[in-house]
């Protein structure tokens, strides 16, 4: 008779082949609901949503609005505040685009150390645009974010926190309570980065207050090319859409448009309906989630570390609190020779800066190996990475 953890890896296809796939915080295997959902729509006859008035096109629409209802209330909200873009690095760049006309020669956006490049880039590129400044909010020498020095950098020319809800790199859990609180009584916004998060801790965005968060749906055991952009009902009004064109405009004069009102505004273009309603099936099978210790009932990650640590020659960074992901390094050898040797061995895990070159520099090393753990992974993946990591390094000494 199956575990409960065999019975959840018979539910990925994609792990019938012999390996330990570690390499979760880039991309999740696919649940059979979502490959069963996106099939049934893709070989029932599929048709554009919203472009037509036949029965088809009209069905279409129904499992897209489904669709959308279904990832909005993931995050503790309603279909009207669900935006769906290709990645969260496009839902970012809308933001950050959409938000640009708040910015004034002087002004501050404020980010963390722990920032992926997605939420990183945008805001420099906005900030350069429009004269305003990016400051970084620290880190402790614990590996956490320094909240009473992000509370101190906070003033009135403060006007956006793009900050993440858990390090790529790390599995630091950033306290965005406090700082959407902080953020608010200064006026300034604050947008979350909960990529990671998404597939780890609870999120209920209307209890967070934030006004702006992404998630996608291939870090969420769904498709990838789509994610939710959710915003507040203020930002749907105020902001521009970054992406113009078909579907998106509700008049066009001889000179000007009138957008569609709502979230339509920003899906200019053909939808990504297969997409959706996949994104939708993966996380209506894994809700709600049993989170269990600060994680979403994986593996013991602490078992992890305690193995990695007790490997002469490995340095384990684990910050307190920190879920899903297990950075560490080997002395002597670079983390892409050390993870191009466990693929070799069937161990697959993901090496380098992560697209998070700052916090990487930070910590004063060319790049980290990272072993990312989903809802599929047991006791044997561990296993696998700690006997292979030391005979990688028994090997070397020879």
């Amino acid at each position: 008779m199956m575990n409960d953890v065999e019975n959840i890896r018979a539910q990925f296809p994609g792990l019938k082949r012999d390996v330990a796939y570690l390499d979760n915080a880039a991309t999740t295997q696919m649940h059979q609901s979502a490959i069963d959902a996106m099939h049934a729509y893709l070989s029932g006859g599929r048709s554009n949503a919203g472009r037509g008035l036949y029965p088809v096109a009209e069905e279409t629409m129904k499992q897209y609005d489904a669709a959308r209802s279904t990832v909005a209330n993931f995050v503790g909200v309603d279909a009207g505040r669900c935006v769906f873009t290709k990645s969260v690095t496009e839902g970012l760049n809308a933001i950050a685009f959409g938000l640009r006309d708040r910015l004034q020669p002087g002004d501050e956006i404020l980010v963390s150390v722990f920032e992926h490049h997605a939420n990183l880039l945008p805001w420099r590129r906005i900030a350069k645009e429009r004269g305003a400044i990016v400051k970084t909010m620290p880190m402790t020498s614990s590996l956490t974010l320094d909240l009473d020095g992000a509370l101190a950098m906070m003033n009135d020319r403060t006007k956006i926190i793009a900050v993440t809800m858990m390090s790529n790199v790390l599995g630091t859990v950033l306290p965005i309570a406090q700082i959407v609180d902080a953020a608010h009584q200064i006026g300034a916004l604050v947008v979350v980065d909960a990529t990671q998060a998404a597939a780890h801790l609870p999120i209920n965005v209307a209890d967070l207050g934030v006004d702006a968060l992404v998630f996608s749906s291939h870090k969420c055991y769904g498709p990838a090319g789509i994610a939710a952009m959710i915003l507040s009902p203020d930002l749907i009004d105020s902001m521009e859409p970054m992406i113009v064109g078909g579907g998106m405009v509700d008049r066009i004069t001889a000179d000007d448009a009138v957008w569609r009102p709502g979230v339509e505004k920003f899906e200019g273009g053909s939808p990504n309906v297969e997409g959706a309603i996949g994104f939708a099936a993966a996380l209506t099978a894994m809700a709600p989630p049993p989170y269990e210790g600060g994680g979403r009932g994986e593996v013991s990650r602490s078992r992890l570390i305690t193995d990695l640590k007790s490997i002469p020659g490995v340095t384990v960074f684990d910050p307190p609190g920190a879920v899903g992901i297990v950075s560490f390094v080997v002395d002597g050898i670079h983390p892409h020779d050390v993870a191009d040797m466990l693929g070799q061995r069937g161990v697959c895990l993901r090496a380098g800066n992560h697209c998070a070159a700052p916090l990487v520099e930070k910590l004063s090393l060319n790049g980290t190996l990272r072993a990312s753990l989903a809802v599929y992974n047991d006791e044997r993946d561990i296993e696998a990475l700690v006997s292979n990591v030391k005979e990688i390094i028994k090997r070397a000494k020879i």
